[in-house]
Formats: C-alpha cells, sequence, structure tokens
C-alpha cells in the first residue's frame, strides 16, 4: 500500500472523530442569500440547524461546487495549484494546472453571479525513454450561477449552472468549438457540523480523435465545520463519458479530501488531494493548495 494511499485512509477515520470546535472569538452570522423561488411543500417551521458565518464560501477546492452565491454586489476570486500524476502501460504522466482563476460577480440580484474562469496547463509524458512536454492555454469558461430555491426542511437548496467553454485556448488544448454544459448542485445542511453537497453535470466534451461527446460528472461531498477558521471535506467524484471513440476516455472514479483555512473571515487557504479508484483513473489526481478572497 502506497504512503498515500495510507494518508487517505487515516485522513478518513480521522475526520468524523476530529470535529471539535476550537474555542475561538465566533465570526459574525451572515445575511440569508435570497433565491429566485421558495418551496411551496414541506414544514415551513423547520429551519436549518447548520449555523452560517459570515466568511467566504468557495467551490474550490472541491470539485462538488457550492449552491450558494456570492451575493449583490460582490466579487470573489478563486486561485490555485493543482498536480496529477499517473503510470499505465509503461508511460509515466503529469500535469500541472495553474493559476486557475475564477472570478465570481454577484450582479442583478443576491441569487445570481457571473462566472469567468482561465487555465493553464504544462504535461510531461514519459515512455521508453523518450519524453514530451506540452504546455499552453486551456479554453476559457463563461458561466452564471442561479440559486433556485433555498433549503426547507429536508428540500435541499437548489442551484443551476449554465456554462460554456469558449474556444481561446492553445492548439494543444482547445476544443476548437464552443462546448455548453450544465451543473446542477444540490446541498443539505444535515447538522450544525457537517453539510452535504452534490452535483450532476452534463458537459459536451472533444477526445483526442476530435469526436464531440457527452460526458456526465456526480460528485457527493461531506463538508465538516470544525470551528470559526477550519473546515474539511471527504468527496467522491465519477466522470462517466457517452459516446466517446477514442480509448484513452474511459469511466474514472476518485476519492478527494482536503481542508479550508480562513485566515480572515474573507480570506481563504486551500489544501487537497485525491487518489483514483479505478485502472483507468490517475493514480494521483486533483492534488494542490489554493488562495481564494472576497470582495
Amino acid at each position: 500500500m502506497t504512503f498515500s494511499r495510507c494518508m487517505v485512509i487515516l485522513f478518513a477515520c480521522f475526520i468524523p472523530f476530529g470535529v471539535v470546535r476550537a474555542e475561538e472569538p465566533a465570526f459574525e452570522p451572515a445575511k440569508a442569500v435570497e433565491s429566485l423561488f421558495e418551496w411551496n411543500i414541506g414544514n415551513s417551521d423547520w429551519t436549518s440547524p447548520a449555523v452560517e458565518r459570515d466568511r467566504i464560501v468557495t467551490d474550490r477546492p472541491h470539485i462538488s461546487e457550492a449552491t450558494s452565491t456570492v451575493g449583490l454586489g460582490r466579487l470573489q476570486l478563486e486561485t490555485g495549484y493543482t498536480f496529477f500524476t499517473d503510470q499505465s502501460g509503461g508511460i509515466r504522466t503529469q500535469t500541472h494546472s495553474f493559476p486557475e482563476p475564477l472570478l465570481r460577480w454577484g450582479i442583478f440580484a443576491e441569487w445570481f453571479e457571473l462566472r469567468l474562469g482561465y487555465n493553464y496547463l504544462a504535461d510531461t509524458e514519459k515512455a521508453a525513454g523518450t519524453t514530451i512536454h506540452q504546455s499552453g492555454s486551456d479554453d476559457m469558461l463563461l458561466a452564471a450561477k442561479v440559486a433556485l430555491v433555498k433549503q426547507r426542511g429536508w428540500l435541499p437548496d437548489l442551484t443551476v449552472f449554465p456554462q460554456m467553454r469558449l474556444p481561446t485556448g492553445s492548439d494543444v488544448y482547445s476544443a476548437d468549438q464552443a462546448l455548453p454544459g450544465v451543473n446542477i448542485a444540490y446541498s443539505w445542511a444535515v447538522t450544525r457540523l457537517v453539510e452535504i453537497e452534490c452535483n450532476t453535470v452534463f458537459n459536451r466534451k472533444r477526445d483526442d480523435l476530435g469526436h464531440f461527446y457527452l460526458e456526465t460528472l456526480q460528485t457527493a461531498n461531506i463538508e465538516y465545520d470544525l470551528g470559526d477558521r477550519w473546515m474539511a471535506f471527504t468527496e467522491y467524484l465519477a466522470f462517466v463519458p457517452s459516446s466517446a471513440r477514442s480509448g484513452d476516455v474511459q469511466f474514472t472514479h476518485y476519492f478527494h479530501y482536503g481542508v479550508h483555512y480562513f485566515v480572515r473571515p474573507n480570506l481563504q487557504v486551500d489544501l487537497h488531494a485525491a487518489v483514483g479508484l479505478n485502472e483507468a483513473a490517475d493514480d494521483l489526481a486533483f492534488n494542490g493548495i489554493g488562495l481564494s478572497w472576497k470582495y
């Protein structure tokens, strides 16, 4: 058993027993964020036991994106560095991803935000004494986030992300066409310490043969509130391709985990890692660090 897999097991065992609130001055409660609609069924007297603090809520480093928006008139920038590595069939690949900026801007209403993302990639492939390097910009992300309804009893928070990849990247990474998609995010505050976040995502993708196909991403994320300054998560995610012609595009799934540290209520540092759960998945994925700031 590798060191990384041992760390995954230790981390997963530690989290449920390590949820202890430190004696810290409490952050101020956050103002309730409005949604476009309201649930008209369910127990109206039931309220979520989760404590919403006046601190930054990010869509990183977990792959599951949060159902909350940044709020009207607010700007939020999320950045990071991620490392992937895999060895299969005598070929070793490494990928560096940075600076992963996601700019989120709350406009029109509390329940709406505009999103703009960019990234740069650098790959190295080693096989039979030969090394191949390639690098360049990825296609730009243009998206919106619409908070449809807030949790009411056991009915979840529900948010939809219409999104699109624009063909702005370098030749080696660009799909050369706009790639539309949609993300449906839903979450439940279960206790004062635990929240469940799930995403169901449908994206148009292009394989290395130039054929376009549908990729479905399903995530299930559990967040653990460890106090005003700490939060942790454990996450399962699965990428399911449909109608891809390239043999390199296969079903993959991962176990992902990490921590957030809140330097200030509007400033977050994160650290995270993941391991592949099947042969087609990268051995190590989503290993990185990030910095996010809200204005």
